[in-house]
């Protein structure tokens, strides 16, 4: 047929370039959408050197706590339960005869003496080196870089450390003789009692439990805050009070 209604319908090139141009213009919106929700990866290298893993201390547990010095009328102690006192306050001392070096160059300097009394029945130089091993550790407090700390003799220190029994300790810092570790100024005090029993939330681990006492001493000596445990299961902050209760935290002897 050659009439008007058996012609062959033309395409309306003019409606399928529309159409087109509309599909292409909703693909491109997708594509956009997606790029703004994925983020973008970009080659390169860092602008500022990245250290490494030095092996020092890890953060502390609890909150940054205050470095700024204890004043020296007012006596710091952390009391526990304490065992009974089996140490009598003979108020005499032995005086470590051993030194150590600060470790690292940076940070303030504190020379240190040690001083045991001699009714403990405790060696002077064995606890000296002891407290040096402790407080020259990366994980210890000179671990930031701000501190260090020197084990030096009598004559040469700025602060003493005393391992007392609970009545000495009471004359040293002021406190009821309950304390486990105790300043007052440049007097530094870890009950001897402590130190030769250790404590039942240590148990089996007399050395780490020394070594928290040291932490925890001089974290006082610091101005550090005393600080609590943050949820079950995780380390306690050395300013815990770590000799009676732990309240669920895992015991933990360093910063």
């Amino acid at each position: 047929m050659t009439g008007p209604a058996g012609a062959r319908r033309r395409p309306n090139w003019g409606r399928i370039a529309l159409i087109v141009a509309v599909v292409a213009a909703l693909v491109g919106v997708g594509f956009g959408v997606r790029a703004m929700s994925v983020p973008v990866e970009r080659a390169g290298v860092p602008t500022m050197p990245v250290p490494s893993p030095s092996g020092g201390r890890s953060a502390s547990p609890s909150p940054s706590a205050s470095t700024s010095a204890t004043p020296s009328g007012t006596p710091t102690t952390t009391a526990s339960s304490s065992p009974r006192s089996t140490i009598k306050a003979s108020g005499n001392f032995d005086w470590a005869s051993v030194t150590a070096s600060a470790a690292g160059s940076q940070g303030k300097l504190t020379r240190y003496a040690v001083a045991v009394e001699t009714s403990a029945k405790l060696g002077a130089d064995s606890a000296a080196k002891t407290i040096a091993g402790v407080l020259n550790d990366p994980r210890s407090w000179t671990g930031d870089g701000d501190v260090r700390f020197a084990l030096v003799g009598k004559a040469k220190a700025t602060v003493t450390l005393y391992l007392a029994s609970a009545g000495t300790a009471a004359t040293l810092c002021g406190s009821s003789g309950s304390a486990d570790t105790c300043t007052k100024g440049n007097t530094v005090v870890i009950s001897a009692e402590r130190w030769k029993s250790a404590a039942a939330t240590y148990a089996g681990d007399a050395a780490g439990y020394r070594t928290y006492l040291v932490n925890h001493a001089m974290g006082q000596f610091l101005g550090k805050d005393a600080a609590g445990c943050a949820g079950k299961g995780r380390k306690a902050p050395v300013m815990m009070p770590q000799s009676a209760d732990l309240r669920g935290c895992v015991a933990n002897p360093w910063p």
